[in-house]
């Protein structure tokens, strides 16, 4: 709750990993704090059921006080299957694992859409979809990617019952028994297209590249190549680890330095692992198309497609879902008002941070996705949670005053493995 005055220190907005991990050491530090969003909303809500997580299991932790609630010790305690690279961890799984989290880290989640931010001159006014309005010291934005969808212009005219992206899924039932295009190269393109042809529905995968990548199946790796190139968890190599582990020292270098890194096609276009024989031999493939216009027809999408050669094909289908990524971008935030997005230096359209994740308004913090652009590619993944959680907390406790007593937290049960 807020002090009596009604001047909150902290409001985090977005209940994802990050929120989350910050939260819960907030709570810790004893940090005045209010949390607002769907827990792990956009995994339950965005995500097709029977996707698998690209990353390592022992990559995919959220970050508490003393790192002892990870993926292994959820699986652990339940005796559900589990090993930290040998096996995919089930998006399922994930999303029981984060809702575990919040239940026991971060209780008093609340539920409801922020609709409008604005500075004030002691902080920021926050206006919800409920009608309850606040005052906040400082704003953490944690929303992840879900505003910053990526469409191609030439799909902008399109009705919504031809034309979605990647992200609108959840549940696929209402695509059950159309001609569905999809269009990408990455981890999103491969999964919805094995999962829709596996669920009976007629699929066909187009991309401008002149194949698909796959991450490796894991193995156990030799002494060699784990010196050569040393795991990380965002990938292997040694510029890699050093992403994942020092964000701090990506900050530094230059702009274009950071954006090349956040963006290096080490990270992506590429496949799950797992989904190579699924997809490979099972769903038509068409390589080295880009699009270059969009019609419609009778209710049917037809895309303008070239190759390399010049040569045109047309394709006809009930639907297109377009699994091209997404783009940070400030101005995007629809709760966000106009004349704050003007004044966030930014790079690349993402916002510049300072080493506090503090934007160039004064109070207001960015983490996650959006702070990739200044701390380099480990923002993108859920791996780089505890990184934010644990300055920030550190900071905020250091510069905001304490109202009450740090929160003692539940014990992780003796059955988990250590």
């Amino acid at each position: 709750m807020a002090r009596p005055n009604g001047l909150l220190d902290v409001a985090i907005i977005g209940a994802g990993p990050y929120g989350l991990s910050l939260a819960a050491h907030l709570r810790a530090r004893g940090v005045e704090h209010r949390i607002f969003g769907e827990p792990m909303g956009f995994w339950k809500n965005n995500m097709p059921p029977g996707m698998l997580l690209k990353s390592y299991p022992w990559a995919s932790n959220l970050s508490d006080p003393r790192s002892e609630f990870t993926t292994r010790s959820f699986c652990t305690e339940r005796a559900l299957p589990y090993h930290n690279e040998l096996m995919p961890l089930p998006l399922d799984r994930f999303t029981e694992y984060g809702e575990a989290f919040q239940a026991r880290y971060v209780p008093s989640v609340e539920r409801k859409t922020l609709m409008e931010l604005e500075p004030v001159p002691v902080g920021f006014h926050a206006a919800f979809e409920d009608g309850e309005t606040l005052h906040a010291r400082r704003v953490v934005i944690a929303t992840g990617l879900h505003s910053f969808k990526h469409m191609p212009a030439e799909a902008a005219h399109l009705p919504i019952d031809l034309c979605s992206h990647s992200s609108d899924y959840g549940s696929v039932e209402q695509l059950d028994g159309k001609n569905v295009i999809v269009i990408g190269a990455g981890s999103s393109a491969t999964d919805l297209a094995a999962l829709l042809h596996e669920r009976g529905i007629s699929v066909s995968l187009v991309t401008r590249a002149s194949n698909l990548t796959f991450a490796g199946r894991p193995r156990p790796r030799t002494w060699f190549e784990r010196i050569a190139a040393p795991m990380s968890g965002i990938g292997n190599g040694w510029s890699t680890a050093v992403c994942a582990k020092y964000p701090q020292l990506i900050r530094l270098l230059t702009d274009d330095s950071r954006v090349r890194l956040a963006n290096s096609k080490a990270h992506g276009p590429l496949g799950s692992a797992f989904m190579k024989d699924r997809v490979v031999g099972k769903v038509p493939l068409s390589f080295g198309r880009a699009l270059q216009g969009i019609e419609t027809h009778n209710g049917k999408v037809v895309l303008d497609l070239i190759d390399a050669d010049n040569d045109r094909q047309s394709l006809r289908g009930d639907h297109v879902i377009f699994a091209t990524g997404y783009k940070v971008d400030v101005r995007r935030l629809g709760f966000l008002d106009p004349k704050v997005a003007s004044r966030i230096r930014r790079v690349d359209q993402a916002p510049l941070l300072s080493s506090h994740y503090e934007s160039s308004v004064p109070g207001l913090h960015f983490i996650g996705p959006a702070a990739a652009n200044s701390f380099g590619p480990v923002c993108r993944f859920v791996y780089g949670a505890h990184h934010p959680a644990r300055h920030l907390a550190h900071h905020l406790s250091a510069v905001l005053p304490r109202v009450r007593p740090t929160t003692k937290m539940k014990p992780v049960e003796s059955t988990v493995l250590s």
